[in-house]
């Protein structure tokens, strides 16, 4: 009986051994709330988790997690960085949002932003060698690291720690996935084609998904990773980041439109979407009250420094509305049915009953809150996939859209009273929701779960075979069978040429 009761607590306890795990999102909030909750998810199931936050507000991103729960098993790292680097990312953050409110062309952002931006953050990520010496004696199983155009850096420091990756991000590319061509089927990111393309549309997506790399190639920064080890010089980032050991996608094929993926490619759509935390007494006094209902506004945590006149214009449009609006901006303050705050819990908003319509400029997690609240939404796009989304909003008749720049305030009020009053609408969405909730587990609890299994196999057993990219468009599978068919076609072209040409020869000689 004690045998027993020994080896059954023995293998309970090398069960529940946590692993440790290092989180490295990009300085975004958005961002890191994505790894955020995925990091949390493991909290649960008693991994130790440390947050290494570069140029970020890491206090936003964590505004979420239980931290007395988890104060045992939760770290975070704030590298020293010069502040000139700080100063310089918030300078060029600034300078992005004055870019998209004046209409300029988003080129502009690339060529003066993007490139010095990443750079900025790599050196910044590099620089504090101490804390990267602390990392890698720390040991760390794993570490999840936010993939977007540029980060190829934050790969590299995983490399020098010797800890196998996950990239984690909104949108993956096919390229660093090994991700099947699908341009048939699947839009560009950056497109405005569904899935239903076409031939032209066919065409110019094709296109897109050929030119993508090569732009970037021609806009990414050549970064030394020997700073960080001699052994890394020359280290193409890229490669580090096609040897992840999975690929967590923020998207789910009920919106984002089904495609063929390999085993270590897993669609998490919603990961910070989860049940509504009751609100505050004040809060939830506001939004019981509100019994025509509330319309949440929120623009996301990036674009800052709105134009008055865009302000304006919306309270305006929300002042005709006979229902509560909440809205989020940089000032409080109440006018008329409108209340200002200057940060809601958007979330736990969108879970309450009163919550109707939320207007957003449609951001990955945003939009996914809504969709797993059942709250029909409104997009405003103004930068990078929101335009996608808006897209998609449209196809499935869960919202609309609204044009800020051109959009009078009669053309916003009718808008967005169209979907307040839509039965069709609030229907659509309520479906979208039960879609995304009846699966086994919520969102991040399926990265989670696919983080362990990892952690306990390895992935090579997910992994597809390494291509070409000649094998990888099939042109060597083309060109052997264009090759014979063109010679057996030329060859029957001429003996009938040849045939037909005897013919007339010998019915001219017999005429003659």
């Amino acid at each position: 009986m004690l045998l027993s009761t020994f080896v059954f607590l023995t293998t309970f306890v090398s069960c529940c051994h946590g692993a440790k795990v290092l989180l490295i999102p990009t300085p975004a909030t958005s961002h890191c709330l994505e790894i955020m909750s995925i990091g949390q998810a493991l909290l649960k199931r008693g991994h130790d988790v440390t947050l290494f936050a570069v140029l970020s507000d890491h206090r936003s991103c964590i505004g979420r997690l239980d931290k007395e729960a988890f104060k045992e098993k939760f770290t975070v790292i704030v590298p020293k960085v010069d502040p000139t680097m700080q100063k310089t990312h918030d300078d060029m953050m600034a300078a992005a949002g004055g870019i998209i409110f004046n209409r300029e062309y988003m080129w502009k952002m690339v060529m003066n932003f993007m490139r010095p931006m990443i750079q900025n953050h790599c050196r910044a990520a590099m620089e504090d060698r101490v804390v990267l010496e602390r990392l890698k004696k720390d040991n760390y199983d794993v570490a999840l690291i936010a993939r977007m155009p540029g980060s190829e850096c934050l790969f590299a420091i995983g490399a020098y720690l010797g800890v196998p990756t996950v990239a984690v991000f909104s949108y993956l590319d096919n390229t660093d996935t090994g991700m099947p061509l699908q341009s048939n089927t699947f839009p560009h990111l950056m497109s405005s084609f569904t899935n239903d393309m076409t031939f032209p549309e066919r065409l110019l997506n094709t296109l897109s998904f050929f030119l993508t790399p090569i732009v970037f190639k021609v806009f990414e920064q050549s970064i030394d990773y020997s700073v960080l080890d001699e052994k890394m010089e020359g280290v193409d980032g890229r490669d580090l980041v096609k040897k992840s050991l999975l690929f967590i996608e923020n998207s789910d094929y009920i919106i984002d439109y089904p495609k063929a993926v390999f085993p270590n490619f897993v669609q998490c759509g919603g990961l910070t979407a989860s049940p509504a935390n009751p609100l505050s007494a004040e809060m939830k006094k506001y939004m019981d009250a509100a019994t025509d209902g509330v319309v949440l506004v929120t623009f996301g945590s990036m674009i800052k420094g709105f134009p008055t006149s865009l302000i304006e214009k919306l309270m305006s449009a929300f002042g005709r509305l006979k229902y509560s609006v909440l809205f989020k901006q940089d000032k409080e303050g109440i006018r008329g049915n409108i209340k200002s705050m200057k940060w809601v819990p958007q979330n736990d908003i969108l879970g309450h009953p009163n919550t109707k319509v939320f207007i957003s400029h449609c951001g990955k997690n945003g939009f996914w809150e809504a969709v797993y609240h059942g709250v029909p939404i409104i997009c405003m796009p103004i930068h990078a996939e929101t335009f996608t989304t808006a897209i998609k909003v449209k196809k499935y008749n869960i919202g609309s859209r609204i044009e800020i720049f051109d959009d009078s305030v009669d053309d916003l009020f009718e808008k967005i009273s169209q979907v307040l009053e839509s039965t069709a609408i609030r229907q659509n969405m309520k479906r979208m929701s039960r879609l995304l909730r009846d699966r086994p587990e919520r969102p991040a609890d399926r990265a989670a779960s696919a983080v362990e299994h990892v952690l306990k196999y390895g992935g090579d057993h997910m992994r597809p075979p390494p291509v070409s990219f000649v094998s990888y468009i099939y042109a060597d599978v083309w060109a052997t069978i264009a090759v014979p068919v063109s010679v057996i076609t030329t060859a029957v072209v001429w003996i009938c040429r040849r045939c037909c040409c005897k013919g007339k020869a010998n019915s001219k000689r017999k005429t003659e």
